[in-house]
């Protein structure tokens, strides 16, 4: 276990079995020989892969910021670049979007990501998973499917009178095949006095199975600030959690955000503020966003990596001036729990956000859309 600010890069052998060392950290990629047999390889410290299938999606959620784009990603290139980033040492893939299955070859790609032996991820809106899917993806580590509220509300939210039918529906079947299984919850003014009586209502029909639970603030532009949760309702908002917590640790279900949530909640909710975690980020060193324009070492950034291949992106000069810029922390910040990538960062933006209530010692805030640089810190 390393200390939060400390990255520790995964262990590298030949076939051979000798050790392999990279001498330059700072690379995104970098091709290093055996000492012992001379084989060459390409190491890297990137653990996961987002796959953003496309941007498409059957429904029209009220907070939904994503374009109207109907580009897909092909099959033969999703396979390259997958059998790429195995090679190069990732170790899960997770599946994005947009709807996932609403891909024509979403089955196929899903079923080759098992295959090359990566941890598969996906999260969905459940509207689209049927038996027969799930039976083809056992080899899935785990479903997340979305549900943001009780019925009325979630087929508000989501706009489609079906939508929590099929939610609830998909998050059954999973449960039933023996696929790790959880919900995600986007809380906003709409869902706030719901979060409790919707996981209650989710063990019941599920009977329990249930793996785990993720709740994360609505994120907004200013014209749909009005979907953030009221001041006034935070008190109440922070009960539910606290209880649904509570319930979680009696079951055994895994509480994502554990101490965001209810040690800090408010700090999380504000979604004008952005921040970089304090002493630099490491993401772009451990994650790789790939998307019909392109690859992405954090979507924040928004620098597309545009490349024949995975391994010609990793070893351009933007590559690495994105990483370099995320070490210095002088990249644009994080609307920070919405994405939520691992410990190390959680502990370095919640480092952040508690040093003030509206500036950082070490990084960059925004108030309504606005920049500004905290001169006392830099």
């Amino acid at each position: 276990m390393t200390a939060a600010g400390e990255f520790s890069p995964p262990a590298h052998r030949c076939r051979c079995g000798a050790p392999l060392t990279r001498a330059d950290e700072l690379a995104p990629l970098e091709r290093v020989a055996c000492p012992e047999c001379g084989r060459s390889h390409l190491l890297s410290s990137y653990e996961k892969m987002d796959v953003a299938l496309s941007e498409r999606c059957n429904y029209q959620c009220l907070m939904c910021r994503r374009p109207p784009d109907s580009a897909d990603l092909g099959r033969a290139a999703v396979f390259d670049v997958m059998e790429q980033a195995r090679a190069i040492g990732l170790g899960t893939i997770s599946f994005c979007g947009g709807e996932p299955f609403v891909h024509k070859d979403f089955m196929e790609i899903a079923e080759r990501a098992v295959e090359l032996g990566f941890k598969v991820q996906l999260t969905t809106n459940g509207s689209l998973v049927t038996a027969e899917k799930l039976d083809r993806l056992r080899g899935l580590d785990c479903l997340t499917v979305s549900i943001d509220g009780l019925e009325e509300t979630h087929n508000k939210i989501r706009n489609n009178a079906k939508a929590f039918e099929k939610a609830v529906h998909a998050l059954c079947l999973a449960g039933e095949v023996g696929i790790t299984c959880g919900t995600n919850t986007v809380m906003q003014r709409d869902n706030a006095a719901e979060l409790l009586p919707l996981f209650e209502q989710l063990l019941e029909t599920t009977g329990g199975r249930i793996d785990y639970v993720r709740h994360a603030p609505v994120e907004v532009t200013p014209e749909l600030a009005e979907l953030m949760i009221p001041d006034a309702a935070i008190a109440d908002v922070q009960r539910q959690l606290t209880r649904i917590a509570e319930i979680c640790t009696e079951r055994d279900i895994y509480f994502s955000h554990r101490e965001q949530l209810l040690e800090h909640l408010p700090l999380f909710l504000d979604k004008w503020t952005r921040h970089r975690p304090l002493g630099g980020c490491r993401i772009p060193q451990k994650f790789i966003g790939y998307s019909h324009l392109g690859f992405y070492l954090c979507w924040h950034q928004g620098r597309s990596l545009r490349a024949a291949s995975l391994v010609e992106a990793l070893s351009s000069p933007v590559a690495r001036e994105v990483l370099s810029e995320a070490l210095a922390g002088e990249c644009v910040g994080c609307n920070a729990l919405t994405y939520s990538w691992d410990e190390e960062w959680n502990a370095g933006i919640l480092a952040g956000k508690r040093v003030h209530d509206d500036k950082l010692v070490d990084g960059v805030t925004t108030v309504c859309g606005a920049w500004s640089t905290d001169e006392e810190g830099q």
